[in-house]
This record gives structure tokens, C-alpha cells and sequence, in this order.
């Protein structure tokens, strides 16, 4: 009876593990995404240009990827409990710093550096990887979407209650009122967390246990893992996923308005989005399942792709909720295959600062893409530049994507061709 306990112990926690990464999900990248709504007012009332706010937006992507290998480490070594905890805290206060905004250099400071230090700690990826740990092959995929599904739900309701909260208290006051409300609900949930190695131990032996056998590439040390092809090519499609994502994250409702529909009905169109790229998180997730994780990367890079090249040829209303559907089915398709399909080639040890590298590409493609788009539309008046290239990156992320060889690599083949039929 003894040794059933820990077994009793795993299967809880592993279900409050991702309760509580969905909450952290769903208040950090959903106040994220609230970006979106703030951008033009921001700029009008401080009298800067687009491109100066978009650095500031992309100094903060980038280098919250660029830290993410160092929390990723971090994780792996000590657990998630304080890093998450302190994280979100923090990011709460940065959110509600920003409405005291007066100048460049505040705001690079606060948000630039501050809030993107804090992101680097609870990044999506990191909970990603916890979860990955602690679910089995069969359901890693789903548990994954699961977790990714509560940014989207995030973006739906912060994104509609942000639009309220400017014509209603301004910008300022918003920022104030998002940022406690992270630390309301968010910093609690963290502490669900178990602090215990022994369990998170237990919970990584839960999921390799069923493994007859170790992958090729199964590595000790996340450093052997970058000499290895899959890797860059996972990471290569991330980094287009992340110049994609970022991109009309922080520049679609300024494209809509500036195509003439009001900002109510780009945020109308920005939470239907948000609840398609919910859905397509765990339809993707559980299809990767079955399908296999490479499949559905490069199904989903193709989809986005054909999303932006419909939002720029069809200048109807009615185009930005065609995009709002197939561009959020594939939004939240990526994430969840390539943790996965990590996880199956390179194994459990080095996950957190392997997530952490797919981050920081995702992130630099993010930062570039975001801060161009400024420059550009500051240059031309104009996002279509910036959304043609992305569409032309997807097409190449998702070739590259079809060339994994993950049956010669991952983990689940091996072991079921080495189980008995």
C-alpha cells in the first residue's frame, strides 16, 4: 500500500499542475494580448510614432525569449513553484506600472525590460514543459492544448474588458486595474504549485516509465541537443510561428482600424480569433497525438499562411472574421507539437532550457517582425509589406516543418515498435 501513495500523489498533482499553469496562462498572455487595444490611444496621447512604441514592444519580446533559456534552466535544477510565483508578481506590478507612463525611457525600462524579465519567468513555454513532464505520450499533446487553450480564453475576455476600460477609466487607470488583477489571481494559483523535488521526480518517472526504450537523441545535457538537426528545424518553424503570432497580436487591430472598421469590431474580431486558436490548441494537440507532431506543425504553418494572404487580398468586413477564424485555429496549433515532439526526442531532463531555446527563436522572430512592422507602416502607411512577408515565412516554415524525421527520432515509434503487438 506504501508504494501505491506516490503513484496516488502523481495522478493529483498532475491535474492540479495544469489547473494552475491554464490559470497563470490565461492571466499573463491574455493581458498581453491587451496590447492591441491601448496601441493607437497610447501613441496619440503621448505623441509618439509607431515605430518608437513598436521598439519598445519588440525590445520586450526579444528579450524575454533571450531569458527563457536561463528560466528554463532554472526550472529544470530547482522546480517552478517560486520562479512562477515571483514571476507572476512581478509581472503584475509591471502591468500596473505602465500607466504612469510619461516617457520613452520609462516605459523601456518597465515594460521593455521590467515585464519581459517577468514573462521570461512564467513564459507559456515553461508551463508547456511542466506539463509535458508530468502527463504520458498518449496524452501529452492534449494536456499541452489544454494548457495553450487558456491563453486563448485569456485573450478573449481580458482583450472585449480592456476595449470597456478605456472608454471607461483611459489607458492609464486600465493598466492599473489589469495589473492587480494579475496578482489577485494569478500569484495564488502559483503557490498550488508543488514545491517538493521528490514529486516533480515522481511525476517525471510517471512518464517515462511506459518507455521500453531511449530515443537517439535522448540527451543528459540540453547543449548536446543544438548538434542535432531536428532541433533547428523544430526551432526554425517557431521562429516563424513567432514572427507570425507577434504580428497580429500587436498590429492587427491597428491594421483593422486603419482599414476603416472601428475598434470595437476589431476586438470583436480579435476574441473570435482567440476562441478558434482555443479550440485549434486542442484539436491540434490531440490530433499530434495521432497524426503525429511534425504533420500538424506543417498543416498549421500552411493554414496561417493562407489567412494572411486572404486578410490582404479581400478588403471586406467580412475578410477579418474569415481571418479570425483560420488564423485562430492555427495560432495555438504550434505550441503544443513542438513541446511534445521535444520532449519525445531529446527526453525529460533538459526540457525547461531546450522549451526555453524554442522560446527565444519564437521571440527574436517575434521582436523582429513586430518592430519592422512599425518602421514599415511609419514608411509606407501601410502593414501590407510586413503581412506578405509573414505569409511567404509560413509557407517555408511549414516545408521545413514536413522534413523532421521524427519516426527515426522520437521516442513513441521506437517504443511501439519495440512493444509487443
Amino acid at each position: 500500500m506504501t508504494q501505491a501513495r506516490p503513484e496516488q500523489q502523481t495522478h493529483t498533482y498532475r491535474w492540479i499542475i495544469l489547473a494552475s499553469a491554464f490559470v497563470i496562462v490565461f492571466m499573463t498572455v491574455g493581458t498581453r494580448s491587451t496590447l492591441g487595444v491601448f496601441f493607437k490611444t497610447i501613441v496619440a496621447d503621448l505623441g509618439w510614432d509607431r515605430g518608437t512604441i513598436s521598439m519598445i514592444v519588440a525590445i520586450n519580446i526579444a528579450l524575454s525569449g533571450v531569458l527563457t533559456p536561463f528560466t528554463g534552466n532554472l526550472m529544470d535544477r530547482f522546480g517552478t513553484k517560486w520562479l512562477f510565483t515571483v514571476s507572476v508578481a512581478v509581472f503584475g506590478i509591471g502591468i500596473g506600472l505602465i500607466g504612469l507612463t510619461h516617457s520613452v525611457g520609462y516605459l523601456l525600462v518597465v515594460y521593455g525590460i521590467g515585464v519581459a524579465t517577468a514573462m521570461a519567468g512564467c513564459s507559456i513555454s515553461l508551463t508547456n514543459a511542466l506539463v509535458a513532464q508530468w502527463f504520458s505520450d498518449k496524452r501529452r499533446g492534449l494536456a499541452i492544448g489544454f494548457n495553450n487553450a487558456g491563453s486563448a480564453l485569456g485573450q478573449f475576455t481580458l482583450v472585449p474588458a480592456s476595449v470597456f476600460l478605456l472608454s471607461t477609466a483611459g489607458w492609464r487607470l486600465s493598466h492599473v486595474y489589469l495589473g492587480l488583477a494579475v496578482i489577485a489571481v494569478a500569484v495564488p494559483v502559483a503557490l498550488l504549485i508543488p514545491r517538493r523535488q521528490a514529486l516533480v521526480k515522481a511525476g517525471q518517472r510517471a512518464t517515462t516509465a511506459e518507455r521500453a526504450v531511449r530515443g537517439p537523441l535522448d540527451t543528459q545535457s540540453w547543449s548536446e541537443a543544438l548538434r542535432s538537426a531536428p532541433l533547428w528545424q523544430i526551432n526554425a518553424g517557431y521562429f516563424v510561428c513567432g514572427m507570425t503570432v507577434n504580428l497580429y497580436f500587436t498590429h492587427l487591430i491597428p491594421f483593422a482600424t486603419d482599414r476603416g472598421f472601428s475598434p470595437g469590431t476589431a476586438a470583436a474580431a480579435f476574441s473570435l480569433l482567440s476562441i478558434c486558436s482555443a479550440i485549434g490548441g486542442l484539436l491540434a494537440g490531440g490530433l499530434s497525438d495521432r497524426l503525429g507532431r511534425k504533420n500538424v506543425l506543417a498543416l498549421a504553418y500552411l493554414v496561417r499562411a493562407g489567412a494572411f494572404a486572404l486578410i490582404l487580398l479581400w478588403r471586406h468586413e467580412m475578410a477579418l472574421y474569415v481571418f479570425a477564424v483560420i488564423g485562430g485555429v492555427s495560432w495555438l496549433a504550434t505550441p503544443p507539437p513542438v513541446m511534445a515532439l521535444t520532449s519525445e526526442i531529446y527526453g525529460m531532463r533538459a526540457l525547461g532550457t531546450l522549451g526555453g531555446i524554442s522560446l527565444l527563436m519564437h521571440q527574436l522572430g517575434g521582436g523582429a517582425s513586430v518592430w519592422l512592422a512599425g518602421v514599415l507602416h511609419d514608411m509606407t502607411g501601410s502593414y501590407d509589406i510586413s503581412f506578405t512577408m509573414a505569409a511567404v515565412a509560413l509557407v517555408g516554415a511549414g516545408m521545413v516543418s514536413f522534413t523532421i524525421s521524427e519516426r527515426r527520432y522520437s521516442v513513441r515509434y521506437l517504443t511501439a515498435e519495440a512493444s509487443p503487438s
